[in-house]
């Protein structure tokens, strides 16, 4: 089942009251998600879901935003596009993965055995090939977290 949803224009910089770093705990589940598509109306609409299921998540459209975002705020999970304009989301899982041990999830159109096995080998969770409804991100989510 694929859940469409109608076109809205994307926030700017972090949904749901993003907070420096240490200054917020999860509660309940919660995570602290940074959120990386360089499609704005996908971008918003996922940030919005998300918010919505009480995790707090920063928006990135591309691999140096993410980068610097990263920087100066802690996360719990990333989930990114692997095609981005400025280098893929293979680059960013390794760099991330590397400095800050995160997990992550790669959400892309690209599907094929190939694209799943570099996913893993840069360091991704999980490989999940758009279209994605709600209800299997949130399932991703729940695995790639219960993971230690």
């Amino acid at each position: 089942m694929t859940v469409a949803l109608p076109r809205v224009t994307a926030p700017s910089g972090h949904v749901s009251g993003f907070e420096a770093p240490g200054q917020w705990q999860r509660v309940d589940g919660a995570l602290r998600i940074l959120l990386v598509e360089d499609d704005k109306s996908t971008l918003g609409v996922m940030a919005r879901l998300l918010s919505k299921r009480g995790h707090h998540v920063a928006m990135a459209s591309t691999v140096h935003e993410a980068l610097t975002i990263a920087e100066g705020e802690g996360f719990d999970l990333l989930i990114s596009d692997l095609g981005l304009p400025d280098g893929t989301g293979y680059e960013l899982m390794r760099a991330l993965r590397q400095v800050r041990g995160l997990k992550g999830i790669a959400l892309s159109g690209y599907g094929m055995e190939e694209d799943i096995r570099l996913s893993y080998n840069a360091g991704f969770d999980t490989h999940l090939t758009k279209p994605v409804n709600l209800k299997m991100l949130e399932a991703a989510i729940a695995r790639v977290v219960a993971v230690h």
